[in-house]
């Protein structure tokens, strides 16, 4: 052996933790050297397959198209999360369906809300059931419901009954169990 191999195994004896500090040092900045060129290499592969993407898109004859659908898509999602109830608060609900008995001049004499089925499997949404009844001429009374049909709320009719209240005048009733599509 020459003198300075024999030297450096002297400092290796002498030193082992230092030897094996500055070893590790040596190979975790290869390492990382290495994987920030992977890192480097693989954005650029994902830059040009989006842009290979956006070419394709714009080349579909359809393109623009899938595009407006997808925005529509996105905003008729979001309306829809915007328009979900929230079980607990009652104030809100109840005003929405108020601001309804105004707009049609229809009466609600009995509006209640029902406890929810705890054997709801929708892991996204939540039932909330209301019990209601709409009194009031048979214009103001189907104006209620199609307000409530055609709101932004989404309704679920369950069961309805009609009734006329008076024989000789034109009062009728109209009782409704109900669920609103809600947050869960």
């Amino acid at each position: 052996m020459s003198a300075s191999v024999g030297d450096i195994l002297d400092f290796v004896r002498r030193w082992p933790y230092c030897v094996a500090c500055g070893a590790l040092t040596v190979v975790l900045g290869a390492g990382s050297w290495y994987l920030h060129a992977e890192s480097t290499r693989l954005e650029i592969v994902l830059r040009d397959r989006g842009k290979e993407g956006e070419a394709m898109l714009s080349q579909l004859i359809g393109g623009s198209t899938l595009r407006q659908e997808l925005a529509e898509a996105k905003a008729v999602g979001k309306r829809i999360d915007e328009n979900l109830v929230v079980e607990a608060n009652l104030a809100e609900n109840s005003g929405y369906f108020y601001q309804i008995e105004e707009q049609t001049k229809a009466h609600l004499p009995d509006f209640h809300q029902v406890s929810s089925p705890n054997t709801d499997k929708s892991t996204l949404f939540r039932r909330v059931p209301y019990g209601l009844r709409v009194t009031g001429t048979y214009e103001q009374v189907v104006s209620f419901l199609l307000a409530l049909e055609t709101g932004p709320r989404l309704v679920k009719i369950t069961t309805f009954t009609l009734a006329r209240l008076d024989p000789a005048g034109r009062t009728v009733s109209l009782d409704l169990n109900i669920e609103l599509l809600g947050k869960k």
